[in-house]
């Protein structure tokens, strides 16, 4: 029988950044003997799990505007966490519709009739290419591509040797991995792909993702939160601890600080003190930013209400060639038809949506709200870098967490509990 260790006094520890990872970080502190206390740089807490009010009369309901939706598949430790903190999940849609260069081209996938919602694409070559595709794709491909393959080969690349169809490509395999992880047309890669096919339940948050924040706060004491505040940099002390500083020029000495932040956010705040590999690892981590609008504009939908779906991706073309619906994908944006996804009534609403990146301006007598969010970049710098985050990971009393690094709790147990791994 190993002998007992005798746990450490408690640390003094920060969390810079209260999106998922931060949350979850602290709610695994606060059940400790360390003294924690909680950075964001924003007026609120969560991150893109932002519940918003949408008024429509003397009506209210709360609207998820960024963290909507969860699955099964990508989100398993997350379920099982909401599930401890008794936070109601609900079943949602996950149908899915692609229309191009305002209706010339349109499909859904939530029945025949939305898939042929266009009657003419029922004798089109173009059309049934693609559902060739898909199927043949499903079939073949994904084991290939999931694969650490040693070559460098892109996806364009695969699909362009394996003589798969530009429809396919633009009208099905780059709208769907877009829409699931907020990807631009151009930075998609295999890493990516397990989720469109694998058909996972999709879930959404009883009475929006503000319920879970509220019962992880839930007794944390309000004088350990510092909303409004941005650290700026983190030095290391010569004892080992780390100071860290924030905009206002002030700064504070922790035992261990935990950057639950975007990886480019971290390695700004680390920048000028950062080891060789630190440097190394966190510059390939980038982000793009999206800008979600609450509205009912349905003008942001697809032409044909039949492709009508959950998620309605939404392209336009350079120089389209409309008659036949061919050109290159120039700008894109995805609207979630909130109504669909988190059971709100339209008879008492109207139609609830959320676009990001909205092609055009939406009408701004049904605009409610505009909210800046920040996505990783998953390129494939990116993920060789993230395979390499050990090397750095819990070194110089700096942890990092979030989407970015992989899983979360693990990192902040290394780095917290366990002696002699934190230096």
């Amino acid at each position: 029988m190993s002998k007992r260790t005798d746990p450490e006094p408690g640390k003094k520890v920060a969390i810079v950044g209260s999106g998922c990872a931060g949350l979850a970080a602290l709610w695994a502190l606060s059940r400790s003997p360390h003294d924690v206390y909680l950075y964001e740089a924003d007026s609120r807490l969560g991150g893109h799990s932002n519940t918003v009010e949408f008024v429509k009369g003397k009506y209210k309901v709360m609207v998820d505007t960024g963290f909507i939706v969860l699955n099964s598949a990508t989100y398993p430790n997350f379920i099982d966490f909401l599930k401890l903190m008794k936070v109601e999940l609900e079943p949602t849609d996950m149908t899915f519709s692609v229309s191009r260069d305002q209706g010339w081209f349109e499909w859904s996938g939530s029945s025949v009739d939305a898939l042929f919602c266009q009657r003419s694409n029922l004798m089109s070559p173009k059309m049934w290419r693609m559902i060739f595709d898909i199927i043949r794709f499903n079939y073949f491909a994904l084991d290939v591509l999931r694969r650490d393959s040693p070559t460098d080969e892109t996806i364009g690349e695969y699909l362009e040797r394996e003589g798969y169809s530009s429809a396919f490509r633009d009208d099905y395999l780059i709208p769907m991995t877009a829409a699931i992880w907020s990807t631009s047309p151009d930075k998609w890669n295999h890493h990516l792909l397990s989720t469109v096919s694998s058909r996972p339940q999709w879930l959404t948050i009883k009475d929006g993702s503000k319920t879970y924040i509220d019962k992880i706060m839930m007794g944390f004491p309000s004088n350990h939160v510092r909303l409004n505040t941005r650290v700026t940099r983190l030095i290391s002390e010569r004892d080992g601890r780390v100071r860290l500083h924030t905009h206002s020029g002030k700064s504070e000495v922790f035992d261990h600080v935990i950057l639950a932040t975007h990886g480019d956010q971290a390695y700004q705040i680390i920048r000028d003190s950062a080891t060789d590999e630190e440097h190394e690892i966190l510059r390939h981590f980038l982000t793009s930013k999206n800008v979600a609008v609450l509205h009912s504009d349905i003008s942001l939908m697809p032409t044909s209400r039949k492709a009508w779906s959950a998620w309605n991706y939404l392209a336009k073309s350079s120089s389209p060639n409309l008659k036949k619906q061919t050109g290159n994908i120039t700008q894109v944006c995805l609207t979630y038809d909130m109504n669909a996804l988190q059971h709100i009534p339209r008879n008492i609403f109207g139609k609830v949506l959320v676009t990001i990146n909205p092609l055009h301006e939406p009408d701004p007598t049904t605009v409610q709200g505009r909210y800046i969010y920040r996505h990783p970049l998953y390129t494939p710098a990116a993920v060789k870098a993230q395979r390499r985050l050990n090397e750095i990971q819990n070194k110089r009393g700096i942890s990092y967490a979030g989407a970015w690094t992989g899983p979360i709790v693990v990192f902040v147990v290394e780095a917290i509990f366990t002696p002699g791994q934190t230096d």
